[in-house]
Formats: C-alpha cells, sequence, structure tokens
C-alpha cells in the first residue's frame, strides 16, 4: 500500500511542468472549441435582430446564389470529416481489441480513508449511513475536517 501522504491532490507543486502545460493547454483548446460551437446560435441571435440586412443582401443582392455553391463543398467536408472519424475510431478499435492498458488502482479501505481525514473510524462508519451531512474543511489546517449531521 502506498504512503497516503503521496496523494497528489496534497502535493500539486509535485506535478512536473510538462503536465501542467498539457493541462491549460487542453484547457485552452477546449474552451476555444465551445465558443466557436456557440458560433451558430450567436450567428442566428445577430441574424434575428439584423433581419432586414440580411434580407437585403441574401434576397435582393441574390446573395443565395453564392450559398447554394459553396453548400456542396459544406455536406463535402462533413462527410469527409465523418467518414475520417469513423475511419479513426475503426482502426483504433482493431489496434487495442483485446488489450486494456487500463491500471485499477488499488481498493481503499474505509480505515485508510478515516486514517487520512484523522477521523475515529466509528464516526466515519456513521457518516457513511447518513443521507445528508455537512462536511466542514478548514483551509489552514492539514486534512481537519469537522462533520454537522442534518
Amino acid at each position: 500500500m502506498s504512503d497516503i501522504r503521496d496523494f497528489i491532490i496534497d502535493k500539486p507543486e509535485s506535478l512536473k511542468a510538462h503536465h501542467k502545460v498539457t493541462a491549460v493547454s487542453m484547457s485552452v483548446i477546449f474552451w476555444f472549441v465551445t465558443f466557436y460551437l456557440w458560433q451558430p446560435l450567436i450567428s442566428l441571435i445577430a441574424w434575428l435582430m439584423g433581419f432586414n440586412l440580411f434580407h437585403y443582401h441574401m434576397i435582393t443582392l441574390e446573395g443565395f446564389k453564392g450559398f447554394y455553391e459553396l453548400l456542396l463543398y459544406y455536406v463535402l467536408i462533413i462527410f469527409v470529416l465523418g467518414f475520417l472519424f469513423l475511419l479513426w475510431a475503426k482502426v483504433n478499435q482493431w489496434r487495442f481489441r483485446g488489450k486494456d492498458k487500463r491500471k485499477v488502482s488499488p481498493p481503499v479501505s474505509q480505515a485508510d480513508v478515516a486514517n487520512y481525514f484523522k477521523v475515529p473510524a466509528q464516526s466515519y462508519q456513521q457518516w457513511l449511513s447518513e443521507k445528508k451531512i455537512t462536511l466542514l474543511v478548514q483551509q489552514d489546517s492539514n486534512r481537519d475536517i469537522r462533520v454537522e449531521s442534518i
């Protein structure tokens, strides 16, 4: 059994620099993707607010013809991306079939959890049977918790 003091949640400074950079980079990338995915809704709201401008450019100036020309390319790109994603999934399914590289964490006993949070095992057992409890965690103390049953 590993030492409970080695939990990474207690030592974020022990993360390697490349892990920190990777985590921040992935977070930034996914925020940009999220904003990009909201773009159609933002465009729809903007379109509803400026319907006259849309009508002028698309109907009066016949901008819809340009849209129809691009529509085939849009559909083609969607199908190509869908095909590539399916191909990628099938290649990974073929590469990793029958191989489970995930490692199962060792089970943690209730006594270990109670010991980690510095509470008596009997109190911990009682807390598990409660439907609702309030945990009061002191930030300046080291894993010192107080529980109020509701």
